[in-house]
């Protein structure tokens, strides 16, 4: 029986994680739970694990500082790595580390369970592989091959600087490359299964070609091209011919392929930059174009905004827990953004960040979180998503996990409709609300709500509403130096004349005189 420990400082992901393992009890334990890196290295030395899971953002001691220790203290312990950014320094990190995987918050049961048996499957094999690497001359030259392979797709992914030389024997010809040329093929969930290289080879490219892939990103592959003389035609010629081969062999599988094609570079170490130059033109992509497709960069294109006329409903929604709501406002939104003219893929994702932000500054509110990194940790995510229906599937299930957080802790799980309305109008006074709106928004009629508002707060509708955008306005006249239509503004009133009716009828004076009164 194997036994492991979970660093996290997060109870509900640990509480999660081991709720995953638990069809895996057969095989494995969890013996202790840390919640920082000092507790962790406690409970390593004490109880001698197999196995560790460990998030990189902790306080006292993070997962940073962490992992050299228990790999030089410990380097028996196979370290799986958990974190919500695919961030440059934390993977980095966790190669120097030895670690077996890195695997992205929110991870899946299967995610987990696959890289906990690699990490199993590494315990037994260890001493065999050790063996293997030192044999023969022919292993060594296998082991070489390998490294190479991972150096090249960690220049690819950007976890690899400065400059170094091919040491196998069968890719030595990388070496003398004048320039090169990325294929980034992006297959979704359903790639070809087989050997891609060998492919490759069948094809007849195999001495200029290499396939390479990412195993944190299973739906990404790489084919760089690399060419001993610099002539642009042939260049063309034959990235032309490789696309062509790569389509037939999608359809072949019922694979929807994007390929996306960096310009010709001169050095290995530019490999991050043209992976950045093929997403980008995969990101270009027009979101009703459902066809295998082949985009070349060209240049940045910058995100157009986006107006979606039931973003508060969105998350008025999702704040209130109302998960069947958000369910369909999602796809509702994807359907929006595929009905825009010329609308890219690379626009969907930038809406999306916009919203998810908004979502964040929600959950803040409630778990009181200074700085998560929620949304920057889905941008790292969703940037090597290159299908629509992919996106529409991720934030789905993102905006869901946060309604089922909020859905017992929200101010609105309140039975009194009216007090859910007055606090909605409380939190949300600087937007566009009038009754019809919020008659939608809590499945009311108008008529109706306008008499039971009055009834049980004694005052209309429009006046509760003016008397909080008022009192708003006069801490900032009170505490700030804004111009008076910035005020308007930010309260709530578009006509800066009628802010100033409403604000005198209600204190006897003008804004001014207010703030000269009061500063």
């Amino acid at each position: 029986m194997y036994r492991y420990i979970i660093v996290d400082d997060e109870s509900l992901i640990r509480r999660g994680t081991r709720k995953k393992l638990e069809s895996m009890q057969d095989m494995l334990t969890c013996v202790g739970e840390a919640s920082d890196g000092q507790e962790a290295i406690r409970l390593a030395e004490e109880l001698k694990p197999d196995l560790a899971i460990v998030d990189m953002q902790m306080p006292n001691m993070s997962g940073m500082e962490l992992l050299p220790i228990l790999h030089q203290k410990h380097p028996d312990i196979k370290l799986i790595v958990i974190s919500g950014f695919r961030d440059f320094d934390y993977i980095k990190q966790a190669i120097a580390s030895g670690a077996v995987d890195y695997i992205l918050k929110p991870f899946s049961k299967e995610a987990i369970q696959k890289c906990v048996k690699t990490a199993l499957s590494a315990i037994e094999d260890q001493e065999t592989i050790t063996r293997q690497i030192t044999s023969t001359t022919e292993e060594k030259e296998s082991a070489y091959y390998e490294y190479d392979i991972q150096y090249l797709t960690n220049l690819i992914l950007g976890y690899h600087t400065g400059s170094s030389r091919i040491s196998s024997k069968k890719l030595n010809f990388i070496n003398d490359t004048h320039h090169l040329v990325l294929m980034t093929l992006y297959f979704g969930k359903k790639r070809p299964d087989m050997d891609m290289q060998g492919w490759v080879e069948e094809q007849g490219f195999g001495d200029l070609a290499l396939y390479l892939s990412d195993k944190s990103v299973p739906e990404l592959g790489f084919l760089i091209l690399f060419m001993p003389t610099r002539n642009a035609i042939n260049t063309q010629n034959l990235v032309l011919q490789i696309s062509d081969a790569l389509l037939i062999l999608g359809r072949a599988h019922q694979v929807s392929l994007q390929i996306g094609i960096s310009p010709s570079h001169e050095d290995l170490t530019e490999l991050h930059q043209a992976f950045r130059e093929t997403s980008s033109a995969l990101n270009d992509q027009l979101l009703d174009n459902s066809l295998p497709s082949v985009y070349t960069y060209e240049k940045e294109t910058p995100p157009r905004t986006l107006v979606w006329d039931r973003e508060d409903e969105f998350l008025f929604r999702l704040e209130a827990g109302m998960n069947e709501e958000v369910r369909k406002l999602t796809a509702e939104l994807f359907l929006f953004m595929k009905k825009q003219k010329n609308f890219t893929l690379n626009d969907a994702k930038y809406y999306c960040y916009t919203l998810t932000a908004e979502c964040q500054r929600i959950m803040n509110y409630y778990l009181k979180q200074e700085n998560p990194g929620t949304s920057g940790s889905m941008q790292n995510i969703v940037s090597h998503i290159f299908h629509l229906e992919e996106l529409e599937e991720y934030y789905l299930q993102f905006f869901l996990n946060m309604t089922d957080l909020l859905k017992p802790q929200s101010v609105y799980a309140l039975d009194d409709v009216v007090e859910k309305m007055q606090l909605y109008m409380q939190f949300n006074y600087q937007k566009d609300l009038t009754q019809d709106y919020i008659a939608s928004l809590f499945y009311m009629n108008r008529s109706y709500l306008s008499t039971i508002f009055k009834q049980r707060t004694g005052m209309k509708f429009v006046d509760y509403l003016n008397n909080i955008r008022i009192e708003k306005a006069m801490e900032y006249l009170q505490t700030s130096d804004r111009k008076m239509y910035q005020i308007a503004k930010s309260v709530g009133y578009d006509n800066t004349k009628y802010f100033f009716r409403v604000f005198k009828k209600k204190t006897g004076m003008t804004p001014e005189q207010y703030r000269e009164k009061f500063r």
